[in-house]
């Protein structure tokens, strides 16, 4: 059965466990609310708020107890029922006396066992989780009824990066195990190793999982610089066809695969297994609103966006946002008049669940573009009205600024890992003087109150 994941926003797990473990005296105690989705045999709880009690909510508290009043357990519960947003309580509590090795201890089983059953017994739909911090590590359970009695399955914590992680007791595991392709003489990640260091390309390696949605020019060049950088683990989603004018730029696609009309996530991802078999790539030749990709996405760690339609961009982000998935949505562009290149550009957008970020408040996702290529004989309309253009025309594409666009969209994730510094919006722009340059303008100016990321 695969461990449940409970997904924290940016950087709110880092902010909790600061706040808990402050006082090391006494232990201390916060309410988390929850939304869960269960796809198959995997269980996701995406975290939306925290709630932290006030001195006068605790009866008591020690080094090695507390006790929470019940009017104040009773009222977040009065509060979840009334939001329509959240359906998962999730108790947090610190064991301060610990340096490392968080369990939960046997007052701790006794009393959640009680509390499930009351749940379960008094409150419809409500699900229910919890976690213990000591000072060094984590251990985390989300607990459900099996033939009728409570059991409690093991969870992980999943932050929107790495940087923000932390050790889970069940997961500590020997630092001399290294993976082959770190090997300091002979591994294929070994000068890779050199520049990142080798705490950084062992998360990559080991329990790192991203989903490339769409493969083509763009997406093949990030796949690519995937498993070229440590990632083992990749989902290609992309039902297109390799025809001979993508030859010019998909990387791994050969004339042959083109006459044979062949899938390009499977192109790709058979060029990707020759760079690394140890590589696990799964393919997906469907579009991106097909529910048969939900465990995919779900598992994900991180979503790479590159497809060059809005109604697919927009159902991308629409899912990374339901599961709490962080995302880089990278884009390029190549603008002719009369024969002369007016625009040869690109960015890279980086939004992580958390960062009240998206393409819909940068103005990056256009309703008409999503209408027009959605619903049925819309878009002959609009396009004869005047309101879209262009739909049927082959666009102008090169395999320089997708490997340029493709290369900066990898190295933001990398970022992530590594903490070097990154913008939420880089542009490159290449027609005139080639310039790069974080897009502030449109991060201000964004819509702050936008209904599907704040």
């Amino acid at each position: 059965m695969d461990a449940i994941r409970l997904r924290f926003p940016q950087g709110l797990f880092a902010a909790l466990r600061e706040q808990l473990l402050a006082d090391t005296e006494r232990e201390s105690f916060a309410l988390l609310f929850g939304q869960r989705h269960r796809i198959n045999t995997r269980t996701m709880v995406k975290i939306v708020d925290v709630c932290h009690p006030r001195p006068e909510d605790y009866e008591s508290r020690g080094l090695a107890h507390l006790h929470l009043r019940r009017e104040y357990v009773y009222d977040r519960l009065v509060e979840m029922q009334r939001r329509g947003d959240v359906d998962t309580l999730i108790d947090v509590h610190t064991h301060p006396f610990s340096e490392r090795g968080a369990a939960f201890s046997v007052v701790d089983d006794r009393d959640e066992v009680l509390f499930h059953q009351w749940l379960n017994d008094t409150l419809d739909g409500i699900h229910y989780a919890s976690i213990v911090l000591s000072r060094g590590d984590y251990s985390a359970r989300l607990w459900e009824y099996e033939d009728g009695r409570p059991r409690a399955r093991s969870a992980r914590i999943k932050t929107q990066t790495i940087l923000e992680r932390w050790p889970c007791l069940e997961d500590l595991d020997d630092p001399a195990l290294l993976p082959a392709a770190l090997e300091p003489e002979q591994g294929f990640l070994a000068r890779s190793t050199l520049a990142l260091g080798l705490d950084v390309l062992r998360h990559i390696v080991r329990d790192q999982c991203v989903a490339v949605v769409g493969v083509g020019g763009l997406g093949s060049a990030i796949a690519e610089n995937l498993v070229h950088s440590g990632f083992h683990h990749l989902h290609l989603i992309d039902h297109d066809h390799v025809e001979m004018t993508n030859l010019n730029r998909i990387v791994g696609a050969y004339a042959s695969d083109a006459k044979q009309c062949r899938l390009k996530v499977e192109v790709v991802a058979e060029h990707l297994r020759r760079i690394n078999p140890e590589a696990r790539i799964e393919t997906h030749p469907v579009m991106i609103e097909d529910e048969r990709l939900l465990p995919a996405l779900v598992e994900s760690d991180w979503i790479l966006l590159s497809t060059d339609s809005h109604s697919s961009r927009y159902a991308t982000q629409t899912l990374a946002l339901r599961f709490g998935i962080p995302l880089i949505a990278a884009g390029s562009n190549i603008s002719v008049e009369e024969g002369r290149m007016t625009d040869m550009s690109g960015e890279v957008i980086l939004a992580r669940q958390g960062d009240r970020l998206c393409l819909n408040c940068l103005g990056r996702v256009a309703p008409t573009q999503i209408a027009a290529e959605t619903v049925g004989g819309l878009g002959e309309v609009l396009e004869r009205r005047g309101y879209v253009s262009g739909r049927a025309v082959k666009e102008p594409a090169v395999k320089t600024l997708n490997a340029l666009i493709a290369a900066l969209a990898v190295e933001t994730l990398i970022n992530q890992y590594t903490g070097r510094p990154t913008v939420p919006i880089l542009v490159y722009e290449g027609h005139a003087l080639p310039r790069l340059y974080p897009d502030t303008d449109s991060v201000t100016q964004r819509r702050k109150d936008c209904f599907h990321c704040a």
